[in-house]
This record gives structure tokens, C-alpha cells and sequence, in this order.
């Protein structure tokens, strides 16, 4: 890419979990739409997206940001393109140095559409005004954040289990997420683990056990279920891992007990 018309222009998308309530207007797709149009208007070569759905405007540990800045770095990207400021971050201090250091460094111009900020006009009245409102994208984080905390430790002092992944042996009750059911099958599992150790064996005998009675592990049990796991599949859906039996032991669930604000 040796010219300036081979230069991409990026368009920028990111979404975080907070946004995506508010409604339709901050959606990926309609951000994507408001940055191909305005490229196409103003003839910007090459538009090429870089999208970070899900991810937190408080830091840049993003892949499509990251993604974006190694295009920069390389010599690749020639424009930059944002619905608005806190599109690109709600940190002031890391957005200011990227808009005012970091893409200049590589003779990157900056655009964000809906306050009128551009850096090809550094004279620009709204561009004096961009540092105060990445302070307010800034505070709106924190002050969503707080909010949210909030709101998390009022539902569990009432009882209500936060964790997004209920532990092996429950279900989510289809009616209400908020309450666990007892899985049959899973359970069992774990009654038998509990007896192996009250027999007098540890986590490594008990794994091994569980191993060559071809029981599956926690993992590919819920994804043969069709459920969500953190965890990738393992290799052998039946190799039980004594951390995992451990784990299982130690967990004051099984007792009946909700747990929260642990880690």
C-alpha cells in the first residue's frame, strides 16, 4: 500500500453490554450503516470495519480496536471513523492521547461523526470541546458502573444467585433463571462423588474412578446438553481432572446454600 488512496478507512464499531439497553440506536448494525453512508458521502477510500461487540469502552483491550491499531501502526489505515467519542472509549485520558498523539504519530485523520470532531480542522471549535466530552463519556461509565454494582448487591443480599453459570448437577428453571433446579442425571454424579469421599478416597482416586467408569466430565456433559460452557471440549470427554473433583467438594452449593459475592 504505497499511495494514500490504497489507505484503509477504518470504521470503528464497539457495543458494550450497557449500551446494548439502551436500544436499537447504538446497535452494531446501525452503527455500521451510519459509517458506510458517511464514508460513501464524503468518497473515503476503502472502508474496511473493525467491530468490538460486547466490550466496555473503559479500557482498549479490545480485538477489533487492537486489530485497528496494528493496521495503523503498519502504515495501513489512512482514516479513522466513529459514530461518536465514546464509540472509541470512555476513558479521557487514553482516548486524548490516541486522538491527539498516537493517530497523528501516523498521520491518521480522526472522525467522529455525531460531534462533529474531526482532526484535519484542529481550530475547531467542537474539537476544543472533545476533551470535556470524553471526561462525560468518562463519568457516564463510571456512573453506569456504579449503578450497576448497585443494583447486583441489593438482588444478592436478597438471596438471588449472580453467578451466570450454575454449578454441575442444577439447571436454570426454565420459568425463572433466577432459580436452580436439580439436574437428575448430573446430580447422581455428584452424590457418588461425595460417598467416594466419605469412603475414604481422594480427588486423584475418585477422578480415575469416574475415568473408567466412562463418566463424562462436567464440560462435555453440559455441551451434550446442548448448554454453554466456558470451557472448550476436551479431548477425552471422560478424563476427569482432580482439580475439577476438588472443586466440585468444596463447593458450598451442594449444601442448599446461595453464594454470593465470593471469589
Amino acid at each position: 500500500m504505497s499511495g494514500a488512496t490504497n489507505k484503509i478507512t477504518a470504521l470503528y464499531c464497539r457495543l458494550s453490554q450497557e449500551d446494548a439497553r439502551l436500544g436499537e440506536s447504538l446497535s452494531i448494525e446501525n452503527q455500521k450503516a451510519i459509517l458506510l453512508e458517511y464514508a460513501k458521502k464524503n468518497h473515503f477510500p476503502n472502508p474496511v470495519f473493525f467491530v468490538d461487540d460486547g466490550y466496555s469502552g473503559t479500557n482498549y483491550d479490545r480485538p477489533g480496536f487492537q486489530s485497528m491499531l496494528t493496521e495503523i501502526e503498519a502504515g495501513h489505515i489512512g482514516i479513522v471513523i466513529t459514530k461518536d467519542l465514546s464509540r472509541l472509549g470512555r476513558n479521557s485520558a487514553l482516548t486524548g492521547l490516541y486522538t491527539n498523539f498516537t493517530f497523528p504519530q501516523y498521520g491518521v485523520r480522526y472522525i467522529a461523526i455525531n460531534d462533529n470532531y474531526d482532526t484535519i480542522d484542529p481550530n475547531s471549535i467542537n474539537n476544543d470541546f472533545a476533551g470535556i466530552k470524553n471526561w462525560f463519556n468518562e463519568f457516564y461509565a463510571r456512573d453506569t458502573s456504579r449503578k450497576i454494582r448497585a443494583v447486583q448487591k441489593a438482588k444478592g443480599e436478597r438471596g438471588v444467585p449472580l453467578t451466570v453459570n450454575v454449578p454441575y448437577g442444577y439447571v436454570k428453571d426454565p420459568e425463572n433463571p433466577k432459580h436452580w433446579l436439580v439436574d437428575p442425571e448430573a446430580a447422581a454424579v455428584v452424590k457418588r462423588i461425595f460417598s467416594m469421599c466419605m469412603e475414604g478416597r481422594g480427588p486423584t482416586q475418585i477422578a480415575n474412578q469416574l475415568w473408567v467408569d466412562k463418566v463424562l466430565t462436567p464440560t462435555a456433559y453440559k455441551l451434550s446438553h446442548g448448554r454453554s460452557t466456558n470451557a472448550p471440549a476436551p479431548e477425552d470427554p471422560y478424563r476427569w481432572d482432580k482439580r475439577a473433583v476438588s472443586l466440585i467438594l468444596e463447593r458450598r452449593e451442594y449444601t442448599g446454600c446461595t453464594v454470593n459475592f465470593k471469589t
